[in-house]
């Protein structure tokens, strides 16, 4: 008995402490995003239930490890032992069912969510980081390499917060300290590069922030994009010329040198040659129109931080509008109504979107066939615990074109959960269309599932993904919906960032199946940093392709592109063609994309109305020194893509995050709307539109009208018939916003290239065998295809001359 008492103490010591730990497990799993970041208590029996019985459970364990002696000696404590443990495998199963369907409720009132956004701390932003380096420094004493780091590390984030004097004040102490402690080269070096670019930031906020104008960061930068006081850019060139004495082989430094280069009026020939950019990137002779940024004239220049875009007709008067979102939690959605006369208008007061804080993207559609675009706003990407819980927002225009938040009423307020990406598209067919919303990570490496959101046609939408298969749990990044198999269901591609990429084929009766695998699709590079997509048809064979671009690529291998230097990054710009059997292969070097671009926002249009899709992307990332043009690429009919960024006159440096193409001002090309900025304090910067000057390509403007299918005919197939001088040639394109960040018009802005007439249009609509054909067009005209009607209707559309 003296041998056996003591072991079963214990063991019942062991038991209990192990159900304790486990209860507190589970518990801090389940809810320690949750309650432990400020959000109410779950609601339902279920969770109820479930936390209470955890409680329980870690009670009893504290108990019998405590009462171990006493309770050793009694015959009932085995039973209590094997009833303990079955609940805590109970205990541990019920807290991940529980979490997996009883998410967190988001906040569904407007007044809650202002709350909330008054208290989101911007990344990287707080001085709560900054007074604890502050003070470690204070313990420091003497130099010493910590001092250094400590230093680097102050700077940065003084630099973030546009401190420009006392960053460089803190980086020129860490410079002498350096080198008085003889730090190797390398350290030095750094140091140096930060100077520079703090200096080139400085200079950067005192001109193209303070005296910006059309030119300013526009690369190669040119007349008055040359900084009129350019101290701050030799300063930063001596920083720069400092740091490759050093370390030769510093890639940001090099490339950085050419921009401080630029803007301080130096001649490109002075560069040495080892740090010099391929000229190449600079030759402007590429057949392009060239563009120009006409925003401040027009006054829809809004200045903010990353942000989403749209551009489309919002009270249906023939004439784009433009609005633009931004990540700032205190800063609403910005509506600019076109007047029709050259002139833009701001009416976001008027439009009752003053209330709509944040928003890393929108997404426009009509997702009660009123014929009034409404929006989805997408909010919390990026952030973790509650702070990532804040709602998006389902806004529904009226007929006094006035939005109103209907999220709650819609049945889209119940869980909340960090998104930045979704799409439109009816996938079942019957006439309305459904959200596809991809979500992201909640913290401690745990996935919220996406939501496919089936709309029921009365104005409310349902969350069917675990029943279509179709909720990913991945940190979903780009969202695109295209028929890749023409069986005429839309099936869906989902990006993730660091992890698999999904293409769920559209089986019918509302499920799907993930062939991302099969098609080679699923993987992106060697770190799988998937971003933006989208579903195209870029060589007009009548199979839709897929663009995949990713995200993250390392600094060193971005400038890697613009120095003419091999980039060792895997993530590049990956373009798969339709194979004509429901496939997709592999064509990014044979179109000469293989590159590496960190892109962020994007979209395609047709920038010169040859009947080729071309498309911007917003490249850059959070880093201050990611300092990279957006860029331009042509396709040159069907058979490979070609840069023309200068040429195009639309290389801006500021991070791009939002594109939109639409004819604004109803001259028959494709404009260009960017909504510009990046992640920190710093990182502010004006929205562009560039015009688009034209050239003499024929085109044509569809406005399709469902009826039976959805009222905006999102996801309609149409095929264009046009007489050319070599005989008819045959345009395919969908209606589609485009990328996933940035939506241009929804109306088709079809380049006919030297088409003289138009035979036919050819519409599939999105709804079970419903073909139509229309004929009698007269190119360079607007239309109006209205599903059911037997001819076209042609639309009066005046043509503007934009303020300038």
């Amino acid at each position: 008995m003296s041998k056996e008492r003591p072991n079963r103490e214990g063991l019942l010591r062991v038991a209990g402490l192990l159900l304790f730990v486990a209860a507190g497990t589970a518990t801090r799993t389940t809810l320690g995003t949750t309650l432990g970041d400020g959000d109410p208590l779950p609601d339902g029996p279920l969770a109820t239930v479930a936390v209470a019985g955890r409680w329980v459970l870690g009670g009893a364990g504290l108990a019998l490890f405590l009462l171990a002696r006493r309770w050793s000696a009694r015959p009932w404590v085995a039973p209590v032992f094997l009833v303990s443990a079955a609940a805590a495998a109970l205990g541990l199963w019920s807290s991940a069912l529980w979490y997996e369907l009883v998410p967190p409720r988001q906040t569904s009132d407007l007044a809650r969510l202002h709350e909330l956004m008054q208290e989101v701390p911007y990344v990287a932003m707080g001085t709560a980081e900054i007074d604890g380096l502050e003070r470690k420094l204070g313990q420091v004493e003497g130099p010493s390499a910590a001092t250094v780091d400590l230093l680097r590390e102050i700077a940065a984030l003084r630099l973030r917060r546009g401190e420009f004097e006392v960053a460089v004040a803190h980086l020129e102490r860490a410079h002498a300290q350096a080198l008085e402690l003889g730090l190797p080269a390398e350290s030095v070096a750094e140091v140096d590069f930060r100077l520079g670019l703090a200096h080139l930031r400085w200079g950067e906020s005192s001109h193209c922030l303070q005296m910006c104008n059309r030119e300013s960061c526009l690369l190669p930068i040119e007349a008055a994009g040359i900084w009129p006081d350019g101290q701050p850019a030799e300063r930063a060139l001596a920083h720069f010329a400092a740091c490759l004495e050093r370390a030769p082989d510093h890639l940001r430094a090099r490339w950085l040198s050419n921009i401080a280069h630029m803007v301080a009026g130096r001649d490109p020939a002075r560069l040495p040659a080892s740090v010099k950019a391929r000229p190449e990137f600079f030759d402007a002779s590429a057949q392009a129109p060239r563009f120009r940024n006409i925003a401040a004239e027009l006054g829809v220049d809004t200045f903010d931080l990353c942000g989403g875009a749209i551009v489309d007709d919002f009270d249906g008067d023939g004439f784009l509008d433009l609005m633009s979102s931004t990540y700032e939690p205190q800063k609403s959605l910005t509506l600019h109504r076109n007047n029709g006369d050259g002139t833009f208008r701001d009416v976001t007061a008027e439009s009752g979107l003053a209330d709509q804080l944040g928003g890393f993207n929108l997404a426009h559609a009509d997702f009660d066939n009123d014929g009034l675009l409404d929006v989805f706003v997408l909010r919390g990407a990026w952030m973790k615990g509650r702070f990532g819980r804040i709602r998006n927002s389902l806004l529904r225009q009226g007929p006094d074109h006035r939005f109103t938040d209907v999220t709650e009423a819609a049945g889209l307020g119940g869980r909340a959960y960090p998104s930045l990406a979704c799409g439109w598209s009816d996938y079942d067919l019957d006439g309305h269309v459904d959200l596809y919303v991809a979500n992201e990570e909640l913290g401690g490496g745990k996935y919220a599932p996406s939501q496919l959101f089936r709309n029921g046609g009365d104005g409310t939408f349902t969350d069917v993904a675990r029943e279509a298969g179709v909720r990913n749990s991945q940190h979903g990044k780009g969202v695109t919906w295209g028929d890749v198999d023409n069986d005429g269901d839309p099936d869906l591609f989902v990006a993730n960032y660091n992890g698999p990429n999904r293409l769920y084929r559209n089986d019918g009766g509302g499920t799907f199946t993930d062939i991302a695998p099969a098609l080679g699709v699923d993987t992106h590079g060697r770190h799988g940093l998937s971003f933006t997509s989208w579903f195209w048809d870029v060589n007009n064979d009548g199979w839709l392709d897929l663009f995949v671009a990713g995200y993250a690529v390392p600094f060193e291998d971005a400038v890697s592109t613009f120095l003419d230097l091999p980039a060792e990054s895997a993530d590049r710009l990956k373009l798969y063609l339709g194979d004509g059997r429901g496939g997709l292969r592999d064509a990014s070097r044979r179109m000469q994309l293989d590159v590496a671009h960190s892109v962020m926002g994007a979209n395609f249009g047709d920038i010169d109305n040859d009947g080729f899709l071309d498309m911007y992307l917003g490249t850059g990332a959070p880093p201050l020194e990611y300092l990279v043009p957006n860029m331009m690429w042509r396709n040159v009919g069907g058979e490979r893509f070609q840069d023309v960024t200068a040429a195009a006159r639309v290389g801006h440096l500021q991070k791009g995050h939002g594109i939109a193409f639409g004819d604004l001002d109803n001259d028959g090309d494709q404009d260009l709307f960017a909504q510009l900025g990046g992640f920190v304090q710093d990182d502010r910067f004006y929205n562009a539109l560039f015009e688009n000057p034209g050239n003499a390509n024929s085109w044509i403007t569809l406005q399709l009208a469902g009826t039976r299918s959805n009222r905006a005919a999102i996801g309609a197939r149409v095929r264009v018939v046009a007489t050319t001088p070599a005989g008819p040639r045959t345009l395919h394109r969908v209606v589609t916003s485009g990328g996933s960040f940035g939506a241009s018009s929804l109306q088709l802005e079809l380049g006919l290239g030297n088409a003289t007439d138009v035979e036919r249009v050819e519409v599939d609509w999105p709804t079970i065998d419903s073909r139509q054909v229309f004929t009698d067009f007269e190119p360079r005209s607007f239309y109006r295809l209205t599903e059911g009607e037997s001819a076209p209707e042609r639309l009066e559309r005046s043509r503007l001359t934009l303020d300038s």
